[in-house]
């Protein structure tokens, strides 16, 4: 007669979904590594730390840039992928040999993103079926967004906000 009973599996089933995604988001909190002073010891630890801050900065993006009409799994793994070779092959060597002062490698890096953000938004392959164009001002601030998420999944993981010497 038109009423529907929802067995209580399906209600647990959503709960244990809740469960795991929280367990999956809240792993990178059990890795501790200091990325500004790096030895042997550390070095496998600051790798998993730095993955999870970059998945979170691409999480966060494409979470923001869904709202813009893009594909947020094409958008993740793209941007995820833009902003692993910015870190890897600008940031961290630059960090190490202290070129510059942390802040001005933070807004180059911020800037950096904010490019790759409106490339890929420029791709058909990542937009969606409701596309909007994405502005600078907006690029900017979902990479200001995903860098600062960043920042903070790495000061949970090394315990501290500060660098001591």
């Amino acid at each position: 007669m038109g009423i529907t009973v929802t067995p209580p599996a399906n209600r647990w089933t959503g709960f244990l979904r809740v469960v795991l995604l929280a367990f999956v988001l809240c792993w990178p909190w059990t890795a501790s590594a200091n990325p500004v002073s790096i030895n042997p010891v550390s070095l496998i630890a600051f790798g998993i730390v730095a993955f999870w801050a970059l998945v979170v900065e691409a999480g966060v993006v494409a979470i923001l840039l869904l709202f813009a009409g893009l594909a947020p799994l094409r958008t993740m793994g793209g941007y995820l992928g833009t902003n692993a070779a910015i870190f890897v092959f600008l940031f961290f060597p630059m960090m190490q040999e202290r070129f510059f002062p942390l802040w001005l490698l933070e807004v180059g890096v911020v800037w950096l993103d904010a490019t790759a953000i409106q490339m890929l938004a420029k791709k058909s392959y990542f937009q969606g079926d409701d596309y909007r164009v994405v502005s600078a001002r907006q690029a900017w601030l979902v990479s200001l967004a995903g860098n600062a998420a960043s920042f903070f999944v790495g000061i949970l993981a090394s315990g501290s906000p500060w660098v001591s010497k």
